[in-house]
């Protein structure tokens, strides 16, 4: 799950496969798409980056 909590262990899913991003998870989308991993993630930072442009309310912390 380290792709989206910071364990840094980017293979494991902590036992939370439909909640947990892992490295499995994007090279299955890369491959879908036929992107290279570092291409993955990068469009996956440029969509997120005008997506919160376009929906910012979505981005914010809840309290």
């Amino acid at each position: 799950m380290c792709l989206n909590c910071g364990c840094m262990a980017a293979h494991d899913d902590m036992g939370k496969p439909d909640a947990n991003i892992t490295y499995e998870d994007i090279k299955r989308a890369a491959d879908a798409n036929r992107m290279t991993i570092e291409a993955t993630l990068a469009m996956i930072v440029k969509t997120a980056d005008k997506d919160r442009q376009d929906h910012p309310t979505e981005y914010t912390a809840k309290k």
